[in-house]
């Protein structure tokens, strides 16, 4: 029997790609299409049941989200692998953690890539599912397991004893042949104590999912997600374990969020990024009662650089004034951001108002000597940047948003009073 597979994504030639991909399989696909996402939720409903889902985020109706709640919502859905751009990182996230099997970037889609996801993600949907079905079914469920890379463990719920475990359980959750029907804990657990709260609260609640890493001999550490959940069998209750490597998917929601806080243009943090942080060492330095410090800078006539020489090398030289600040910090527990425009902003823990200036007037001096021509500043030949400095000893219970102001303020006396300068409030 064909593998059933809707495809929902209103690019046609998208579409014809993913298919001739798909067709390359050794296994037959039968595949649905549709082109917006009323259409794709009505093929589900009229056309299915489907094995897997392939579904753009980028519809003309609505969002490949809100069709991916929609489907999660229905009995039994099929397993979804979303579409996304190199830019929806955050969707990206946010879709996995909705219930996505998986994700690709568009772009990045091949042959190889495209059949694995759809292909693994298809094997773990029925793997889920397969261990809650009649004990007639069970010794399919046997012989698949020890095909997949994910740890399967059947748990006796009374005395925790482990009674069945796959190759992958044995390797990834370090359970030793010689543990089967014992019921002393994975390896992988830190403790006896820590296994057992994990398996109470899977019978207390139906479900529990729990993550750590296990060492590996070459230095690095592997991240395994387990997700037990409660289930009978002729009238005695067990636990089903699943473990997954999880350390590519880490990985990647690790590189995304960096993605969606970083500046497209620049490279260095964003605005987002710069208010968490700001909110971070605020609280750090009100329980330590240590200076905190804020280095806000100004590209100075910016409007009059881009009006001159182009907005092309407008963005060349913020680029470039944001690696020479970057490289000109020199410190570690500092961050640099871009906060706006041309207007950039430097975070700087113990750090008391002479030292801001310190590191106010190096990253000044370094911008200047870039010696980046600009013919039409009032305050020099090359590019120059305005400085304001402020620093507090946080007090606990206050907001950051004073500290901001001062900055702000010394920045704009910094301008008014002839500009490439740095001016300490």
């Amino acid at each position: 029997m064909a593998t059933r597979l809707l495809l929902i994504d209103d690019n046609l030639p998208d579409r014809v790609r993913y298919r001739r991909m798909l067709q390359r399989e050794t296994e037959a696909f039968d595949i649905v299409e549709a082109s917006d996402g009323s259409s794709g939720l009505a093929a589900l409903a009229q056309q299915g049941p489907f094995d897997c889902v392939l579904l753009d985020q980028e519809l003309p109706d609505m969002q490949g989200l809100d069709v991916l709640v929609d489907i999660r919502a229905r009995p039994n859905p099929p397993p979804v692998v979303m579409l996304t751009g190199e830019e929806d990182a955050a969707i990206s996230i946010d879709a996995l953690r909705r219930g996505a099997a998986d994700y690709l970037m568009k772009r990045r889609i091949d042959e190889d890539r495209l059949q694995r996801a759809v292909r693994g993600a298809i094997q773990r949907h029925l793997l889920s599912h397969r261990v809650q079905e009649h004990e007639q079914r069970l010794a399919l469920f046997y012989r698949l397991a020890n095909q997949t890379e994910d740890a399967l463990l059947i748990i006796e719920a009374g005395s925790l004893k482990i009674i069945e475990c796959n190759e992958a359980a044995r390797f990834q959750l370090q359970v030793k042949p010689g543990q089967d029907g014992h019921a002393a804990p994975p390896a992988a657990f830190e403790s006896a104590a820590q296994w057992q709260a994990f398996c109470q609260r899977a019978q207390a609640e139906g479900s529990a999912s729990h993550e750590w890493n296990i060492p590996r001999s070459d230095g690095d550490s592997t991240a395994i997600e387990i997700l037990a959940r409660h289930v009978e069998e002729d009238g005695r209750p067990y636990l089903v374990a699943v473990g997954r490597d999880i350390t590519l998917r880490k990985q990647r929601e690790r590189e995304l969020l960096e993605r969606s806080l970083r500046d497209g243009l620049t490279g260095v943090w964003n605005r987002r990024a710069f208010d968490e942080r700001l909110a971070e060492y605020w609280r750090n330095a009100a329980r330590r009662q240590r200076p905190l410090a804020v280095v806000m800078l100004d590209v100075d006539h910016f409007k009059a650089y881009n009006d001159s020489l182009g907005h092309p090398a407008g963005d060349e030289c913020l680029r470039q004034v944001a690696l020479g600040l970057k490289n000109g910090l020199l410190r570690g527990s500092g961050m640099l951001a871009r906060y706006g425009g041309e207007e950039f902003v430097a975070l700087l823990d113990e750090t008391d108002a002479e030292g801001g200036r310190v590191v106010a007037e190096r990253l000044r001096l370094v911008v200047l000597g870039m010696r980046l021509p600009h013919p039409q500043s009032s305050a020099g030949a090359a590019v120059s940047i305005s400085v304001g400095v402020a620093s507090c000893i946080p007090a606990d219970g206050t907001g950051s948003q004073s500290l901001m102001v001062s900055a702000d303020d010394a920045l704009y006396r910094a301008k008014q009073s002839g500009r490439n300068r740095v001016v300490v409030s």
